[in-house]
């Protein structure tokens, strides 16, 4: 019997729902499959006996290079892919197998695509050598991220391989069910208890951290780590693109621009590294910097050895510098990236979105916009990608259009999207019958969802018209139709203490996106607790700049605004040119702990230093020096202006402020 040519490799304990998966994503060039099982409790060797693998049963000894290493004595093909259980192999066309067959390299690298969310844009990529050939002096090492290694050779004849590794492992909700955070920490420390201040486990120790959300000590196991490994380790380039994406994370803008400045000379076409600077920059008014540093991203290579985000040398940063242009006005040059974004990803929602609002804030007709859009939508268009693009700018005559045309199908989507753009449209009437025929009709495939509930009840009470009680609505509706029709609530109706803010405020929030203002009004009058404020705050991010302000006002004079209510009310007195008054009560907000409060307090202190040179140039006109320091006071106006610390009105909300009365019913605060 001829050896066989590649034999599969895994551990697995207690894997019975992944494991047939992973095997059979290898069937078409695999010869031998050796499962490692550490103590399963589940039908996991069942399963693989059952497919054709050879079950090994070693016990766990807290350490995984042992356990690979007992699998691998087991192995007879000339060459091993080792897997787990949550991977599967991709792109795996048989007829390469004969570059194994007469190759002189030692191993072949594969990229690994860790998926972090459901959608394949959330994913990170990173190349390892998972297929080496099997020989005396081959084996195993490290209690946790085993690596393999060579006696003599090392693996200077490494190459790459056309297959990809896809795991599983690293979703959110997979590392909380396995409770890996616990175990790799165990495991990390008795590794840096046998090896004290190792760079890699100690760099491993901030990864896990950072998988369990304590970013806190993330950051202070990266930044030793950062201190303890040499130049030439080759993950010290990921090492500090996760330190950089920590600190970014924690706010520490200035120290991920000190820290990876001179890292970007050593590795000037790692793309990551180019990005997170880049956002740093951004997130301290460095605009034009950052600008540049995004397009640096955009024109480097994959990721390769490195670990990197899927597109992040292509459209990601692409989209992130049209958004910036946007925010400096710059239209032309911020339809010339998202394009391009979109030519990497066609129908990448983001930049779809993007370039919606673009082609809005240019005026294009909607006719055209919507061909516009499309055309950026894939082939064929994703639907589903252009309808949430059209509801981001609140084109919703254009997506029914779209939903009346043949090509398309949004399947269980197309009643509650024609439900809600009819809502928008004031089209009430028949927004209640789609939905009421398709109930009475007997149609329980589709039931309502939350949002269509929400529509449909904002519809019926828009038109003054009571919940019809035959659709088994929840029954706190039924107790809010009786508050707001004034009629009796049924017996089996939960009474109105039901009513409580945390059903009314998506509800609130629902009618001011339809602008039904008057009836969020009403629903706001259900609940004395603070709901006056959350709707004079829903109304400002909605657009409704001026309905907004007299509330704010009211509830200014009666001591009843929190530290965002300060914030808000003093954005709409610094866009009045009140910048003093404005400086109060951004002070004010910023003493209750609200962070965006404290940079626009600087920028209403730099704008009446402003407007007092404008005014001493004046007076005296011959004296020099004003210009110049205007010019300063400028300058630190346009860096405050580039942290973000103002409200972006944005799609559909940007064509509501523009709606909206010119003249805010704004004054000069009186003692």
């Amino acid at each position: 019997m001829s050896k066989p040519l590649l034999g599969v490799m895994m551990l697995a304990k207690d894997e019975e729902k992944t494991i047939l998966r992973s095997l059979e994503s290898t069937r078409s060039v695999a010869d031998e499959w050796i499962v490692v099982d550490t103590g399963s409790r589940d039908r996991t060797a069942e399963v693989a006996r059952s497919f054709g693998a050879r079950v090994i049963h070693v016990p766990w000894e807290d350490d995984f290079s042992k356990a690979r290493n007992a699998g691998l004595a087991h192995v007879q093909a000339e060459w091993v892919l080792w897997l787990d259980a949550d991977e599967e192999l991709r792109d795996a066309d048989s007829s390469w197998l004969e570059v194994l067959r007469h190759t002189e390299a030692k191993s072949f690298w594969l990229d690994i695509e860790n998926l972090l969310g459901p959608s394949m844009d959330d994913r990170l990529i990173h190349r390892v050598p998972r297929l080496f050939r099997r020989e005396p002096g081959v084996y195993f090492q490290g209690r946790i991220h085993e690596q393999i290694v060579w006696d003599q050779e090392g693996i200077s004849e490494t190459q790459i391989a056309p297959w990809r590794i896809v795991h599983h492992g690293y979703r959110p909700e997979v590392i909380a069910r396995r409770d890996k955070v616990r175990r790799n920490l165990r495991l990390l420390r008795l590794a840096l208890r046998d090896l004290p201040r190792h760079p890699f486990y100690t760099y491993q120790v901030g990864v896990t951290w950072c998988q369990a959300g304590r970013l806190d000590r993330a950051a202070l196991w990266l930044s030793r780590a950062a201190s303890l490994t040499p130049l030439q380790a080759p993950y010290r380039p990921t090492l500090f693109r996760d330190l950089g994406m920590v600190w970014l994370a924690l706010g520490k803008f200035r120290d991920v621009e000190l820290t990876l400045r001179p890292e970007l000379e050593r590795y000037p076409k790692y793309a990551d590294l180019f990005v997170i600077f880049a956002d740093a920059l951004r997130a301290q008014g460095l605009r034009e910097e950052a600008l540049k540093a995004y397009l640096q991203a955009a024109a480097c290579p994959p990721p390769g050895a490195h670990v990197g985000s899927a597109g992040i040398n292509s459209f990601r940063p692409l989209h992130a510098a049209a958004q910036l242009c946007l925010d400096l006005g710059q239209l032309q040059e911020a339809e010339q990236w998202v394009r391009q974004a979109l030519a990497a990803r066609p129908g990448w929602e983001p930049a779809l979105e993007t370039l919606a609002e673009i082609l809005a804030a240019r005026d294009v007709p909607e006719g055209d916009l919507v061909k516009a859009l499309a055309s950026c939508a894939g082939t064929p268009p994703d639907q589903r990608s252009l309808v949430r693009a059209l509801l981001h700018i609140g084109a919703y005559g254009e997506v029914i259009g779209l939903l009346d045309s043949e090509d398309t199908s949004l399947g269980s989507e197309n009643r509650p999207l024609r439900v809600q753009c009819l809502v928008a449209l004031g089209q009430w009437r028949e927004a209640c019958q789609i939905v009421e025929l398709s109930i009475h009709s007997g149609d329980r495939q589709v039931p309502l969802g939350e949002e269509e509930i929400m529509d449909y009840a904002l519809a019926r009470w828009a038109q003054d018209q009571s919940l019809d009680r035959r659709l088994e609505l929840p029954p706190v509706y039924q107790s809010i139709d009786a508050r707001l029709m004034g009629s009796p609530a049924s017996p089996d109706t939960q009474s109105h203490a039901a009513i409580g803010p945390d059903i009314l405020r998506p509800l609130i929030q629902r009618a001011v996106q339809h602008r039904l203002i008057p009836l969020a009004e009403d629903l706001a009058a259900l609940h004395s607790n603070g709901m006056d404020l959350f709707l004079a705050k829903t109304l400002y991010r909605e657009g409704w700049v001026y309905l907004a302000a007299d509330r704010l006002l009211r509830l200014l004079t009666r001591r009843e605004l929190d530290a965002e209510g300060l914030f808000l009310l003093g954005e709409m007195l610094y866009d009045k040119g009140h910048w003093d008054q404005a400086a109060e009560l951004f002070e004010q907000s910023a003493g209750l702990g609200f962070s965006r409060a404290r940079p626009a307090a600087a920028a209403a202190a730099l704008q009446s230093a402003k407007r007092m040179l404008e005014e001493a140039e004046a007076l005296r006109p011959k004296r020099g020096g004003f210009a110049e320091e205007r010019r300063a006071v400028g300058r630190a106006l346009e860096l405050l202006d580039g942290i973000g610390w103002h409200t972006h009105w944005r799609g559909r909300t940007r064509r509501n402020r523009h709606e909206s009365a010119a003249d805010l019913p704004l004054h000069d605060r009186q003692e």
